[in-house]
């Protein structure tokens, strides 16, 4: 399934700004698990859903506690408020969440039990439903600018609903076998609460969706049907053509057209498909006749993967213009200041060992953690990396065909192109590098044998030569990944780990002879500068980029704990200096050279190692980059 970025939708939104506004259903979000999408509805085609913009739980990362993220990662509704630029977000996993969608930010958060429905009241307030829970059955009230502190409370026993109206002023709250009206008092004071009016016993138990159908109906459904609650006679009346339909866990209604799109329990409580009901034949593309799903009901149905456990769905209503998930800078965090290019540079270079783990589950140890480290999730971390510090070039290791799945697009998206696609076997150290900064002259990939120290074709290099579009200059550059294990794990392993390297060097050797410019080397070697392998390159006139830095060379070793155990903070070097326990290098040669014509040496401003929190669950390597005048 494909998996995009906010700043993936520049490139969608310049296609439909020609467009009319849009109509009833024409967006949608979805939600389930930790993932939330926003759907364009009428321009997918088939079952497949377009999507123009995903978030993950894991991107509030850095901007709430950690114990918060634990409490939404079982997201069960994505109410669009604000006029559609805010989703509040309620998690069966115990948490409730106002989220901007231009900004990607968590704007409020709350532990509420067992939510399962919110919404904004007057005055910005919150009021959340929380269904069956020791701690939960409860209607909450929350102000928006106060996280997680509850100001008035009702019990609700099997809370699913909270809708407000704005025709009536009051909230409405749906449990288990009753649905109830509150008006709010005192509601400008300190001391705010809602006041009970009426309770209407619902027709039939098991109180499921709750939201509106215009000014003076709302959908109500339970165990056994779906309703149409009509408020000023409080009456309940089947749903047209909805009669008997059983687990319907969502169900958007528009009373003008006639329309409705809903989500149904198909796999125990989840589905991984969007039914849309009463839309006209030009509104995407039918399902066949002769569908599974389109026997199911509705006039279309869009089938995610099922992997995706998908629980509600929402319409983001006419109107809705897309260009709101680009009004504000996807990740508004600005990054520290050494992400800005050092005055006089006009190179980065980014280098990152990004871990492989191409497991679909999540590691037993990292679930209380309330984090998933699965590609899918984890690409958006990297993505926000490269986004954040904007290098030239991109070096990776340990890059599996899986994670390319996922993070290759959001590369592309931000204008990279992978040097060398394919070799004999898959690239596990690619070379990403940005058109329209530098050149591609030449590119080598070259996989490490014997496979007794290259486990499973993953130790290689890959060398690419570029010119520097902004000056003409020519540069080099070596990306590998070397044998991992030492002696004492694997005799010979010191050994290989250097004849490795000597491969690197005739690689750079005859570079050199071809273009006479600089060469960088980088990437996971797997010991320090005291061993064999790394000698070899220091007594061959490489230099570490930290050492040859001349503005700011930043001496942490770049290691910690980040495996399917868990992560953290704590260095696994052998020294705290970088030159006794740093695994990544980072190194220039041939410094002096003509470089294409250039009447200077190449120097290396800053050598940065990135220790940002929310690197510490991507991969158990921090990191680096260097910005280079060339």
């Amino acid at each position: 399934m494909n998996r995009f970025l906010a700043f993936v939708c520049g490139l969608f939104l310049a296609a439909v700004s020609a467009f009319a506004a849009s109509g009833w259903g024409d967006y949608v979000v979805a939600c389930g698990d930790e993932d939330l999408y926003i759907v364009d509805a009428a321009g997918s085609a088939g079952q497949t859903p377009e999507v123009i913009w995903h978030w993950n739980v894991f991107e509030a990362y850095g901007q709430v506690p950690d114990q918060v993220r634990s409490w939404i990662r079982v997201l069960d509704d994505c109410k669009p408020v604000a006029g559609g630029k805010q989703l509040l977000l309620t998690s069966s996993a115990g948490g409730t969440m106002l989220l901007d969608i231009p900004t990607r930010k968590c704007l409020f958060y709350a532990h509420t039990p067992m939510a399962h429905s919110a919404d904004m009241l007057p005055g910005g307030r919150i009021a959340v439903a929380n269904s069956t829970n020791p701690k939960g059955n409860s209607l909450e009230i929350y102000n928006v600018g106060e996280s997680d502190v509850c100001i008035w409370k009702d019990s609700l026993y099997s809370g699913h609903g909270a809708v407000w109206s704005e025709k009536y002023s009051r909230l409405f709250a749906l449990g288990y076998k009753e649905l109830r009206m509150y008006s709010l008092k005192d509601w400008e004071s300190d001391r705010p609460s809602l006041v009970l009016e009426k309770v209407w016993e619902l027709p039939g138990a098991g109180g499921h969706e709750l939201s509106r159908a215009g000014e003076d109906r709302l959908v109500v459904t339970n165990h056994g049907g779906v309703y149409l609650f009509d408020i000023p006679s409080g009456t309940f009346k089947p749903m047209p053509g909805m009669k008997g339909r059983k687990n319907v866990k969502s169900l958007n209604y528009d009373a003008a057209s006639g329309r409705m799109v809903y989500t149904v329990a198909e796999t125990s409580w989840w589905t991984n498909h969007i039914y849309f009901k009463g839309f006209p034949k030009s509104f995407g593309a039918s399902v066949s006749r002769g569908s599974s799903v389109a026997s199911r009901g509705g006039d279309r149905a869009l089938a995610f993967d099922p992997a995706f456990r998908l629980y509600k769905v929402r319409v983001l209503g006419a109107g809705w213009d897309p260009a709101v998930l680009t009004e504000a800078d996807a990740w508004a965090d600005a990054p520290s200041m050494p992400s800005v290019r050092c005055e006089g540079s006009n190179l980065r270079i980014f280098d990152d060992n990004i871990w492989q783990y191409d497991s679909k589950n999540i590691p037993k140890a990292w679930v209380p953690l309330g984090v998933d480290p699965r590609d899918s999730v984890r690409s958006i971390g990297f993505a926000k990396l490269v986004k954040d510090y904007a290098p030239d070039i991109v070096t990776l290791q340990e890059y599996s065909s899986h994670m390319d799945i996922y993070l290759a697009p959001k590369l592309r998206a931000l204008g990279f192109t992978n040097a060398i696609e394919k070799g004999e076997s898959w690239n596990f150290t690619p070379i990403y590098y940005d058109s329209t900064a530098v050149e591609l002259l030449k590119v080598n990939y070259n996989l490490y044998k014997p496979q007794t120290f290259s486990n499973a074709n993953t130790k290689s290099f890959t060398s690419a030569v570029f010119r520097h579009k902004g000056n003409g200059k020519v540069f080099a550059l070596i990306n590998t990944h070397l044998w991992w294990k030492r002696d004492n794990a694997q005799p010979g392993s010191m050994m290989a780990k250097a004849s490795q390297v000597r491969l690197m060097m005739a690689e750079a050797e005859m570079l050199k002879a071809e273009f006479d410019c600089p060469v960088f080397m980088a990437g996971d070697m797997n010991c320090e500068e005291n061993t064999v392998p790394i000698r070899q390159l220091l007594e061959e006139g490489y230099v570490p980029c930290y050492k040859a830095a001349t503005v700011f060379a930043d001496t942490q070793n770049g290691h910690h704990l980040c495996s399917a155990a868990g992560y953290s903070a704590k260095s696994n070097r052998l020294s705290p200096t970088r030159s006794e326990g740093a695994i990544d290098h980072f190194f220039i040669y041939n410094s002096g050279a003509a470089a294409g014509g250039a009447a200077s040496p190449t120097e290396v401003l800053v050598y940065y190692c990135i220790t940002s929190p929310y690197t510490l669950a991507l991969t158990d390597h921090y990191p680096n980059y260097v910005d280079i005048k060339l």
